[in-house]
Order: C-alpha cells, then structure tokens, then sequence
C-alpha cells in the first residue's frame, strides 16, 4: 500500500465553497458557519467533516507528544502551534479519529496564517453556531471544537508572551 503525503498547507485549501476567497478569519468563520448550517442533514455534516479530514495532512510521529496533545477531547487530539517570522500563527493538527480530524483541518484552514489577534477574537459560541454538533454524542463533538479552538489560543497567548518578553528582555 502506498500513502500519498499532503504537502499543501491547509491555507491553500479552501472549503467547498468554490466562489469564495476568503483572506480574514472573520471571513473564513463566516464562510464555514454558512457551509456547515447550508447542510440540513447530519450525515451531510458528517460527510463534509469527513471529506475535511481527508485534506488534513498528517503531523509527523515527532509531533504526537505529550505537550501538543489536546485536553479534555475524547479522542486524541495533537496540535502544533508556532509563530512565524512576520508574527503570524501556524497551525498543524491531527486527530485518531476521522470527524475530529475535520474538525482540525477547519479550525487550521481558518487559523492557520492568522495575526494573534484574529487567532484570539474567535469565541466557542462561534463553533456552536455552525451546527456540528451532530444530534447523537453532539456535547462531544462540540467539546472537541472548543478544546482545539482553547488549545490553539492558550498556544497563541503563551508565544505573544514569550516574543513580548525576548523583546523585552534585549533593552
């Protein structure tokens, strides 16, 4: 069996919305709320997480470690976060389980590139509007927004604070 690897950053992938270019997260929240609510089905939320979770590019083994696991997801749950030259956010995520999974590449595709403060402005109500939570295990699954979503802010605060203090700590 052959893996093919995704080397396209989840920034370059946009949603099935084919009209859309989104630069903001503000659009990017809007344009995924729009896609996820157009759905009146679950199974075709489900299907549309899923076809997300197969555009989600795997974290290499080195980053499934303790520190990048995220709390509180039934499943597990990894996310690397880091801030590039220009003071943007990075994203990478990965899960063990397929909707959760679809989750990540949602939250890195509208995350990922963002300044900290777009990355900070995104409030859970924003997740629970966009109608995943998908009837059955529906606390779950929105669980596992929320703690992806809290994870990658504690991870955009922590870097502010630690560029905050190195630049700081030059004068």
């Amino acid at each position: 069996m052959v893996m093919v690897r995704h080397t396209l950053s989840p920034s370059l992938l946009t949603p099935l919305f084919d009209d859309v270019t989104t630069t903001t997260t503000a659009d990017k929240l809007k344009h995924l709320s729009l896609e996820f609510n157009s759905l009146t089905e679950p199974i075709d939320r489900v299907k549309r997480l899923l076809h997300y979770a197969a555009m989600l590019p795997p974290l290499d083994d080195s980053d499934r470690v303790p520190e990048n696991r995220v709390v509180g997801c039934s499943t597990q749950v990894w996310v690397v976060s880091e801030m590039d030259e220009e003071g943007r956010m990075r994203f990478r995520a990965d899960s063990d389980s397929e909707i959760s999974k679809g989750f990540c590449w949602c939250l890195v595709w509208m995350l990922d590139g963002a300044e900290p403060k777009d990355v900070l402005m995104v409030e859970k109500e924003d997740l629970t509007d966009m109608n995943v939570g998908l009837n059955v295990k529906a606390h779950s699954r929105v669980n596992t927004w929320q703690n992806v979503l809290f994870a990658m802010q504690k991870a955009t605060k922590d870097l502010v604070l630690d560029m905050h203090a190195s630049s700081t700590a030059c004068y």
